[in-house]
C-alpha cells in the first residue's frame, strides 16, 4: 500500500460506500471485541466514510498545501511506530485492519493517527478541555463521579466499548474521533479507573498548583491520547496510571508537540482524585480531596455550583454542570460523565456520553459487550450538532434514565444472587442501553 497514492484510494473507498441507512440499522448494537484484526476490521467498515473524508481533508490535503509529501508524513511517523511495536503491537494490527476495511493505505492511516494531533505538523491549536470530579464526602451516598469535556475542532465523535481477546488487556469505554482508535480523549475501564488528558498545568494556573520544570519541545513519539489508551488497557488505579506516564517519559517516548506537555485527571474505584502534569522531561502529580476539583475555570459558575452546593452532589447536579455556559462552548464536541461502581466496576460502572456536550447523554454500562451503532459511527454526534439546545429537557431525560438504571441494577443484582447465567445479564444491560439510544436519537431529531 505504500506506493498507492491516497487520491486513488479515496475514489475506490468512496465508491464502496452505502447510500443512506435506516433508523433500525443506526440503532443496532455492534460489538468491538475479539482479536485486533477483528476489532479493526469492524471499525474500518463502520467508519469508512469518516476515515476517508478526514484523512483526505484534514491530513493529506493540508500536508500538500504546506508542501509536505506523503512520503514525509510516513517518515515522521516512524518513531511512533517503533515505540508502538514495543509497547502495544496489537494497535498496529488493529489500525492496519481498519485501513484495509476502509480502503485507505495502511501506513498512511497509521501516520495520520500519529501526526494529526496537537498541531505537531498540520492542525491549528485545539481548544483547552475541562475535567472535574467531586470528593466522595461531598457526593450523595458516597458516589464516585468523573467528567471530561473535550474542546477541539469539529470532527465526528465516537463512543464505544472495547473488549480485546488478548490476555491482560482491560475492557474499557472510550471517546475518540470517529476516524481512529489509536488515541483517546477520555476513558473508563472495567477496573474502575477513569481518566482524561488535555493541556499542561502551565495553562491552568487558576486551577493547578503543580510546578513543572521546563523541557524542550519534542515532535516524535507518543502523544497523550495514545498513552491514555495504554492506561485504559493496563492500569487498575490512579497509582498505576501515574506509573505508566512516568515510564513513558523516562523512556523518552512522550512527545507533546508545540504545546509541550499534558495535563491529566484520574479517578479510581477508591475515590482517589489524581491530577498529573508532564512534559517530555518531567512528571508531577497531586492527590486532591477538596469538595470539587476542576482542571481549569476553577472560579467559574459551574465550579461554584458543585463546590458551594448545600446538599451532597447527586448525579443530576454533577451532569447538569457539564452544560453550564461557563464551561460548555461551541467547541465542546464531546463529554463523558462516569459513575464508578466501587463494588462491581466491571458490571455496573456507567459512562454517560454526550456528543456534543450540550446534547443528550447516552448511557453505557461496563457490563455490556455491545455499543449502539449511532455512537460508534458518528451519527449521534451529527444529530446532536443539528439539534436545538434543550438543557432542561435533557436534564429531565437523564434523571429519568438514571432512575431506570438504578432499578436495572437492583434487578440485575437480584438475578445474580439467584445464580442466573451471566449472558442473560449482559443481554439485559444491552437491551436497556439500546432502548435509551433509540429514545434519545428520536428526541434529537425533533
Amino acid at each position: 500500500m505504500r506506493n498507492c497514492t491516497f487520491g486513488m484510494a479515496v475514489v475506490l473507498a468512496t465508491a464502496a460506500l452505502s447510500v443512506g441507512r435506516g433508523f433500525s440499522e443506526e440503532a443496532a448494537l455492534v460489538r468491538l471485541a475479539g482479536t485486533p484484526e477483528q476489532i479493526g476490521t469492524l471499525w474500518g467498515q463502520i467508519n469508512r466514510e469518516n476515515i476517508v473524508r478526514d484523512l483526505d481533508a484534514s491530513y493529506v490535503k493540508k500536508a500538500a498545501a504546506a508542501g509536505i509529501s506523503q512520503e514525509t508524513l510516513l517518515q515522521r511517523a516512524e518513531v511512533t511506530v517503533r515505540i508502538i511495536e514495543q509497547l502495544a503491537p496489537h494497535w498496529l494490527e488493529e489500525a492496519r485492519a481498519a485501513a484495509r476495511a476502509a480502503g485507505v493505505p495502511e501506513d498512511l492511516y497509521v501516520a495520520y493517527m500519529d501526526g494529526a494531533t496537537r498541531d505537531r505538523f498540520l492542525h491549528d491549536d485545539p481548544e483547552e478541555c475541562t475535567s472535574y470530579a467531586v470528593s466522595r464526602d461531598h457526593a450523595r451516598d458516597g458516589a464516585i463521579l468523573f467528567h471530561k469535556t473535550r474542546d477541539n475542532r469539529d470532527v465526528a465523535q465516537a463512543a464505544f466499548i472495547v473488549e480485546s481477546s488478548l490476555e491482560g488487556i482491560n475492557k474499557f469505554i472510550a471517546v475518540s474521533n470517529a476516524t481512529g482508535m489509536l488515541g483517546y480523549s477520555m476513558m473508563v475501564n472495567d477496573k474502575g479507573l477513569a481518566g482524561a488528558c488535555d493541556y499542561p498545568a502551565n495553562r491552568k494556573k487558576d486551577s493547578s498548583t503543580l510546578e513543572l520544570a521546563p523541557a524542550p519541545d519534542k515532535f516524535r513519539g507518543l502523544m497523550a491520547g495514545t498513552i491514555l489508551r495504554h492506561i485504559a488497557e493496563r492500569a487498575t488505579n490512579c497509582a498505576e496510571a501515574l506509573a505508566i506516564i512516568k515510564d513513558c517519559v523516562d523512556k523518552g517516548w512522550y512527545a507533546g508537540g508545540t504545546i509541550g506537555g499534558s495535563h491529566w485527571l484520574f479517578v479510581d474505584r477508591e475515590g482517589t482524585i489524581l491530577e498529573v502534569c508532564n512534559n517530555p522531561g518531567h512528571v508531577v502529580s497531586m492527590v486532591h480531596s477538596q469538595k470539587a476539583y476542576f482542571s481549569r475555570l476553577n472560579n467559574s459558575p459551574a465550579a461554584r455550583r458543585l463546590r458551594e452546593s448545600a446538599e451532597p452532589v447527586d448525579f443530576g447536579l454533577f451532569r447538569s454542570v457539564s452544560r453550564d455556559p461557563s464551561i460548555c462552548f461551541g467547541s465542546s464536541i464531546s463529554g463523558m460523565t462516569v459513575e464508578i461502581d466501587p463494588d462491581d466496576p466491571a458490571r455496573f460502572t456507567c459512562a454517560w456520553v454526550a456528543l456534543p456536550v450540550r446534547a443528550a447523554a447516552f448511557p453505557l454500562l461496563m457490563g455490556q459487550s455491545q455499543t449502539p451503532r449511532c455512537l460508534v459511527d458518528g451519527t449521534a454526534y451529527g444529530r446532536g450538532k443539528r439539534s436545538a439546545p434543550q438543557p432542561s429537557r435533557w436534564e429531565t431525560e437523564e434523571r429519568s434514565m438514571h432512575a431506570s438504571k438504578e432499578q436495572l441494577k437492583q434487578d440485575l443484582q437480584a438475578s445474580i444472587d439467584a445464580g442466573n447465567p451471566e449472558p442473560a445479564h449482559v443481554e439485559q444491560m444491552e437491551q436497556w442501553s439500546a432502548r435509551q439510544a433509540r429514545k434519545l436519537m428520536a428526541a434529537l431529531e425533533e
